[in-house]
């Protein structure tokens, strides 16, 4: 029986399907990218969705259509038989989901200073209240591990590194006194699929942000 296609529907930007794409890359699983341009675009296709909750992302297997970016993740490893990538225990789980609530709240509080232009000119002012308080948590965490739960590569490694990915586009020294997160980037760039895609013009190409953005990014 073939394969069934996989289709990510997401706009032209890395965004809240990056994680998404780096798993695909990472699982070896075969998709095409649907990438909209404009909201006319996306408000046709939104209503021929097969889902009850569409929204963008999008991911089509046949003819399943999933959204929601953690329920997306949750079936390509289950889709590819990867159920490790939850964690090897349930202590590794827990934590897993610990993380991932942290990793939230981080990416929640760039993306508000992001969207916010009144806030941009004070941003080492906003790193240092917001974001460096978690990131010295997260690096204390991180002591000692070749990824953030241990030696094995979960799930929670993906949304990590894209948020630590944006923070070193916003302030390139955003990570100099946390050591442990670096050695986390470090490793997830050197598994062989992600090296690969993040070396491709796929990656290259694809911008952080719409080009409509009021935010420029230092570097």
């Amino acid at each position: 029986m073939a394969e069934a296609s996989i289709t990510l529907g997401y706009w032209g930007i890395q965004g809240l399907a990056e994680p998404i794409v780096k798993l695909l890359e990472y699982l070896g699983l075969k998709y095409q990218v649907k990438a909209y341009t404009s909201p006319e675009e996306w408000a046709a296709d939104k209503a021929t969705l097969n889902t009850p909750f569409p929204n963008l992302p999008y991911l089509k297997v046949g003819d399943k259509t999933l959204t929601e970016s953690e329920a997306i993740a949750y079936f390509l490893v289950f889709h590819a038989n990867r159920t490790d990538l939850f964690g090897a225990n349930n202590d590794e789980r827990v934590q897993a989901t610990a993380v991932r609530g942290v990793v939230s709240d981080v990416t929640r509080d760039f993306v508000a200073f992001i969207m916010d232009a009144s806030k941009h000119a004070e941003q080492d002012k906003y790193f240092e209240e917001k974001i460096h308080p978690r990131l010295a948590r997260l690096n204390a965490f991180a002591a000692g591990k070749k990824h953030i739960i241990g030696d094995n590569l979960n799930l929670v490694d993906f949304a990590l590194f894209h948020a630590l990915y944006i923070l070193g586009k916003m302030d390139s020294k955003v990570l100099d006194n946390y050591p442990n997160l670096q050695n986390i980037i470090n490793n997830f760039n050197a598994i062989p699929q992600i090296n690969a895609y993040h070396a491709s013009d796929a990656f290259k190409n694809k911008p952080l942000l719409p080009p409509t953005a009021a935010y420029k990014f230092r570097d």
